[in-house]
């Protein structure tokens, strides 16, 4: 489906949507601009086409002499295989960092300047014609300095390349001779592990004596520490453990033995009390023996015996009475057996408590015996570690120095089997595995591989040349670069112009040569002026320039000669008071009206030059320029600039003319250029092609208020400016103008790049 905003009626954007349009618009613009600035990119190296290839040409001259008169060089190349450590069980990123630093170190140990000696030496290159020329030496130079020299020689020619991730080593050896090359580069790994392992092994001689040295010192050192130790502890009495907790653990002890002692003692002594008592409470009555149990048994059976004869016979039966008789006997000698068995018991009690008292008393005699030698020796003990106590910081003292004797030559001697052991071992150890071979063909010169180098590199520095000098340019020189930089018009570029046509309103080139680029440049200024003026009302124009001697003046003359022959009344005022110039030569010529003397008539007394018309047959109606200004130069203008001067005099320009062109003074020179234009309708700026500066135009622009309608370039070089490359009117005017051509202004040319050249670098220089 079409999009009605994009599409194109009657040549023109559909008034439908005028935002399609606008879109459409805005690329456009874009497009140009970026073809603007490629254009701007294409001129500039048109600009400088002939530099670039002068620097092109003398590179790859330069090179092409270079090659052809080089020496050929050949290239040996030698591959060795660094050992690494083995990773198995390791961290693998440790052991790839720490083989890394293994190749590493190799490569440094094949470029240091020892190995360089040692390879001198061994293949004795300082009296080999091919490593060493000794012609060029002096007859009497040492040895020494010719060794330091092949030494020097033997650093530039070798080359030691180290590929990432990669445990092999390229000794590249470069010489003029293949064999020589071949046999340094063979040479290198074997010197190279001669001289590590003479290092080495020296190296660990010198350290295995030494602490040999020190371990005799230290042993020393430690037999006298503990020594020392022994000799207090003997002088002292303080055995192992003294002065320790098993003191206080002795102590505990012997004071828990002495309060068991004393508590067995207490004890026995209240037993023995006891004993005493309770042998006086102990009841004999049921004491007893076998003579007395046969007693009762007898008198049981008697007494059975008569209970029997009793129920038969009477109390005085005899047998009765003879039973009574035995049992009244048996009942006595009971009573006698009781009384000593009784007696006999009461005997044994009190033997028994006698031995239990003497039993009881001896128990507490030994307990106080025992708590008394126990307390005699619990105070010895607590004497003693009470001494220990005071003795113990001396012995701690004697017993540090002892452990750190004891450390310091444990470790010499732990270290000196470390180095005894590891003599034998070679190191990092790296295995020639492809030996170097002598070249046939050199590796340089490279004559097409260099040229082309050469010649890319140099234009790529011509380039930046280039693109220096137009960074640094900062002249004015195109229509082009002022609206870039400046959004603001240019109205003509008028060409260099001999002073003479100068000097008189007859000889200017619009008035006298009205064919020629100059008149046309003038007619079409004119045309861009027209263009700025109001309809029915004369027009005012301020002319003026950033510096002196721009050429405004020439400027402003020739502007009004095209706008009288255009056929208006025109008219140039002279304000450039300050610096006398071709204006008062023309006053002085036509002996006109003094522009001092209209500005100070406040009765308008003085009338002003009338507009001439020019006699021809032809129709067109045209007018002779009018010019006004001072007979001599005003040393201070600003006595005569009063507002109502001016008010005055514009008025009387405007009623007799419609065009009034102002000759100002330099905007930057002075401050009248401000002053004067708040009478103008439009600004022009004259600037010098090639000669103002960036700054200089904005510097201006502040001074004038930005009001600056538009720009003329005046003593335009047009074949300089068409040799450039602007694509603007001047280069194309001047490629079809007859006998042009590229090579027409070589000679300016080569002028124009040398001062080019010279003003950048200084600029460059002055702005550090």
């Amino acid at each position: 489906m079409a999009q009605p905003n994009l599409v194109l009626e009657h040549g023109g954007f559909s008034s439908l949507d005028p935002v399609g349009a606008e879109f459409v618009m805005e690329a456009a613009s874009n497009r140009a601009r970026a073809g603007n600035e490629l254009h701007h990119v294409i001129g500039a190296l048109r600009r400088h086409r002939w530099l670039i290839v002068a620097i092109v040409g003398a590179a790859g001259l330069a090179a092409a002499l270079s090659q052809l008169l080089a020496t050929p060089m050949y290239r040996s190349v030698a591959t060795v295989q660094v050992e690494l450590t083995d990773s198995d069980g390791t961290n693998q990123a440790e052991a790839e960092a720490r083989n890394a630093i293994r190749v590493e170190n190799q490569a440094k140990i094949y470029s240091s300047r020892a190995v360089a000696a040692k390879v001198v030496d061994d293949l004795d290159l300082v009296n080999d014609p091919q490593f060493l020329d000794r012609s060029s030496e002096p007859a009497n130079d040492p040895p020494e300095r010719a060794r330091a020299r092949a030494v020097t020689q033997m650093t530039r020619m070798i080359r030691v390349v180290n590929s990432a991730n990669s445990d092999l080593l390229d000794i590249e050896v470069v010489s003029p001779y293949p064999d020589l090359a071949a046999a340094i580069a063979n040479q290198y790994p074997v010197s190279a592990q001669e001289i590590r392992i003479s290092r080495r092994q020296r190296t660990r001689r010198a350290m295995l004596s030494d602490l040999e040295r020190e371990s005799k010192r230290l042993g020393a050192k430690l037999a006298r520490a503990e020594q020392d130790v022994s000799d207090f502890r003997q002088r002292t009495g303080m055995l192992e453990g003294a002065g320790s907790v098993e003191d206080l653990q002795q102590i505990n002890r012997l004071a828990a033995e002495t309060a068991s002692a004393r508590a067995i003692d207490a004890a026995a002594s209240a037993r023995t009390a006891g004993v005493s008592r309770a042998a006086g409470v102990i009841s004999f009555a049921s004491a007893d023996s076998p003579l007395l149990q046969q007693q009762r048994i007898r008198r049981s059976q008697l007494q059975t015996d008569r209970i029997h004869l009793s129920s038969t016979f009477g109390a005085g039966h005899p047998q009765i009475i003879a039973l009574d008789k035995q049992i009244a006997e048996l009942d006595t000698a009971i009573s006698r057996e009781e009384a000593a068995v009784q007696d006999a018991a009461r005997q044994d009690a009190a033997a028994q408590a006698e031995q239990q008292r003497l039993l009881a008393r001896s128990e507490s005699a030994a307990a106080a015996a025992r708590a008394g030698q126990l307390q005699g020796i619990l105070g010895g003990m607590a004497a003693k570690a009470y001494a220990n106590n005071s003795n113990k910081v001396q012995l701690a003292q004697l017993e540090r120095n002892a452990e750190l004797a004891r450390n310091a030559y444990m470790s010499t001697v732990k270290n000196e089997e470390e180095v005894r052991s590891a003599l034998g071992i070679i190191g990092v150890n790296s295995t020639l595995i492809s030996p170097a071979v002598a070249q046939s063909e050199p590796f340089y010169p490279k004559p097409l591989r260099t040229i082309v180098g050469a010649i890319l590199a140099s234009f790529i520095i011509a380039l930046l040349m280039v693109f220096l000098r137009e960074l640094l340019d900062d002249k004015l020189r195109s229509p082009w670069q002022i609206f870039r930089l400046f959004r603001i018009k240019t109205f003509g570029m008028f060409p260099q112009i001999g002073v003479e046509a100068t000097r008189s309103m007859e000889d200017n080139p619009v008035l006298s040569e009205p064919e020629s680029v100059y008149a046309e440049v003038a007619r079409g200024a004119h045309a861009e002026v027209l263009d700025l003026a109001k309809p029915g009302k004369a027009q005012t124009v301020f002319v003026s320039s950033p510096l002196p001697g721009e050429g405004k003046a020439t400027v402003a003359i020739s502007l009004c000669a095209a706008a009288a022959a255009a056929g208006r009344r025109a008219v140039v005022v002279d304000f450039d008071l300050r610096n006398p110039g071709m204006f008062q030569e023309i006053q002085r010529q036509i002996g006109g009206a003094d522009l001092v003397e209209l500005l100070l008539d406040p009765t308008d007394r003085i009338s002003l030059p009338a507009p001439e018309r020019e006699r021809s047959g032809d129709e067109a109606r045209s007018y002779h320029p009018v010019i006004v200004a001072a007979r001599d130069a005003v040393r201070n203008p600003a006595t005569i600039f009063s507002q109502d001067h001016l008010e005055r005099l514009f008025g009387r320009l405007h009623e007799h003319y419609d065009l009034v062109i102002v000759n100002g003074p330099a905007a930057l020179a002075v401050q009248d250029a401000r002053s004067l234009t708040r009478f103008a309708d439009n600004i022009l700026l004259v600037v010098t092609w090639g000669s103002t500066t960036v700054p200089q135009f904005q510097a201006t622009m502040g001074k004038l208020g930005n009001r600056i309608d538009g720009v003329i370039f005046d003593r335009v070089n047009y074949a300089e400016h068409a040799r450039r490359g602007y694509e603007d009117e001047v280069q194309y005017y001047m490629q079809s103008a007859p006998g042009s051509s590229a090579h027409a202004h070589l000679g300016e040319w080569i002028r124009g790049q040398v001062e080019g050249l010279a003003g950048s670098f200084r600029k460059a220089w002055a702005r550090g």
